[in-house]
């Protein structure tokens, strides 16, 4: 568990004995509290645009939206920062092309790709994803992508929509796992015996997955815990001084706050600076990488898909993950 932004600042201020520690960050405007904020704020921002193109692995994140009939565009989560490749799923099967289409993605379409979906490209630009070609189905799709949003916080008020099913983050908040957006009527699912909806009849995604309440959705974060569990969402910067840095290992973020806070009451910085560099570059090296995509729906088991009770099949209702 990371230590609050607060800890991390005053450790920051502690070593090498550059300053007082701070009994505060947020609240006050003391020459070593602005200093060390600021500080936190461009530490984190160098970490996100350093890392490699499917690094930032504590930054993943999962997109979920419905495809619209006759609708071309949908926007992007608050958060986005960019797509981790091969990780788009269009009910539960690789969403197709990716755009902007390269001789490379049009070979392993020709060679290699699935025949069975007709596929659909796609191209982000002014703030949404563009699908091509326009969809004709609802459909739901899931994309893994980077998180711009380096800090996380237990859920305050205002943060949830609790009127809504399922339960939607308010803005510019999201949750830490990423961006859900549906609504009553999207479809969750259509495959061969038919669709289900939120407000399907029966057992089905609606029963196994998202609860009735917004008390029992809050408990399947941890169904056997005997306390209320409090998730977490995430927030473009620090606010207060209990939030948290969204990656376990701090010490990245100490370091590259003393040396800020160094240079900036100027005293002698740069093997500070040296330090923090070098750790950075093995964080960056050691990073888990990209992320293996997650099929739910009517995919078989030729794409290691395994069968779970009550989906959707000819002889019954079956869903399938990997």
């Amino acid at each position: 568990m990371p230590r609050t932004i607060l800890a991390i600042a005053q450790e920051a201020a502690e070593r090498d004995a550059t300053a007082p520690a701070p009994s505060a960050l947020f609240g006050t405007n003391t020459k070593v509290a602005k200093i060390l904020r600021t500080a936190a704020h461009d530490v984190l921002r160098d970490y996100l645009r350093r890392s490699r193109w499917v690094g930032l692995s504590e930054f993943h994140s999962t997109w979920t939206f419905a495809l619209k009939p006759s609708t071309y565009a949908y926007r992007l989560p608050p958060d986005f920062l960019r797509v981790i490749p091969q990780t788009e799923q269009r009910n539960g099967w690789p969403m197709g092309l990716v755009g902007p289409a390269t001789p490379q993605a049009w070979s392993w379409w020709l060679y290699g790709g699935v025949a069975q979906v007709a596929p659909h490209g796609w191209r982000i630009k002014n703030n949404v994803i563009w699908i091509d070609p326009t969809p004709t189905v609802e459909e739901l799709v899931t994309i893994e992508y980077i998180s711009r949003y380096p800090v996380v916080s237990g859920i305050q008020d205002g943060d949830l929509d609790l009127t809504s099913e399922p339960i939607q983050i308010v803005e510019p908040a999201v949750s830490r796992d990423g961006w859900l957006y549906l609504t009553n009527d999207d479809l969750v699912v259509q495959n061969q015996s038919g669709v289900f909806r939120f407000d399907a009849e029966g057992v089905g995604f609606d029963v196994g997955v998202w609860a009735q309440t917004a008390s029992e959705y809050l408990k399947r974060l941890d169904p056997q815990a005997s306390s209320q569990p409090v998730p977490q969402v995430r927030r473009d910067a620090f606010t207060t001084d209990n939030d948290y840095p969204a990656f376990e290992d701090d010490h990245l973020l100490s370091l590259g706050m003393t040396w800020h806070l160094q240079r900036a009451l100027g005293l002698p910085y740069a093997e500070r600076a040296a330090e923090y560099e070098a750790e950075l570059e093995v964080k960056i090296a050691e990073d888990a990488g990209g992320a293996r995509g997650f099929r739910l729906g009517g995919s078989g088991r030729e794409w290691d898909c395994y069968p779970l009770e009550d989906g959707a099949t000819a002889n019954g209702r079956i869903w399938s993950v990997t």
